[in-house]
């Protein structure tokens, strides 16, 4: 009982979450959106203040009070295993990241660029999220095309990884500038992250295999004691139980 209610009680706040990023409620980020990641690196549009009159996302965001507290809990979100509850949460991330790139808040793309990104990947390692592998995987492929040339952090988490050399990073980095497919990029990012974490993303494992890009040569490592340990902590704790 205790653990059905925290998983409602979950899911809810990530359905509210979807709603404050829900398009109707923003009206910027369609234009954001239409106008692309890679132009958006060129010239950052304004601060959220500028953007808060049509936009509850960057109004809430502009709050010193209750910024912290809801991306924290995004975070944790991400890391727990419930697949339903991520994907509520998806539309949110996804427009925080569209903030990042698109508004000249280093606090909000220093956030992105590390802690939202190493979430993202930690997401990845649970079964549960099997069935979103491919929006997860396509959320790290926008935080690093967007905002890796602008915060080290994101190679910085990348390196983190236990089976990954520079030499991998930067066959990576060469692939991604050989195309402006979306798909070959997202394609790109997942070959990377299966080499760079030994395998153990159990989110892709289904998939593994299907269309692999050739551009990154895979081998086999063995993935640090630490990696494994870090998806096992936790795997009991549901919902908002993870906080405490």
């Amino acid at each position: 009982m205790e653990e059905q209610l925290l998983r409602s009680l979950t899911r809810e706040i990530c359905s509210l979450l979807s709603v404050i990023a829900s398009p109707g409620l923003n009206a910027c980020l369609s234009l954001l959106e239409q106008v692309g990641h890679a132009n958006l690196m060129e010239s950052n549009v304004e601060g959220l203040e500028g953007l808060a009159s049509n936009s509850l996302m960057c109004f809430l965001l502009k709050q010193n009070g209750p910024t912290f507290p809801v991306l924290q809990l995004s975070l944790e979100i991400l890391c727990w295993p419930d697949g339903e509850a991520v994907a509520k949460l998806l539309s949110f991330c996804g427009a925080v990241i569209l903030l990042a790139v698109s508004t000249d808040n280093p606090g909000l793309r220093a956030f992105v660029a590390k802690e939202m990104f190493s979430a993202i990947i930690r997401g990845l390692m649970l079964d549960s999220n099997a069935i979103i592998g491919a929006d997860l995987v396509g959320l790290c492929c926008d935080i690093f095309t967007s905002l890796s040339n602008k915060d080290a952090a994101c190679k910085e988490v990348l390196l983190s990884l236990p089976c990954i050399t520079m030499h991998d990073l930067l066959a990576f980095e060469d692939a991604l500038a050989k195309t402006s497919s979306p798909k070959e990029q997202k394609q790109h990012m997942k070959s990377l992250l299966l080499l760079a974490t030994g395998d153990k993303l159990r989110a892709l494992a289904a998939q593994k295999g299907a269309g692999a890009m050739t551009n990154i040569s895979v081998r086999i490592r063995n993935p640090s004691p630490s990696m494994e340990q870090s998806t096992e902590e936790g795997g009991d704790v549901i919902g908002l139980a993870a906080i405490t």
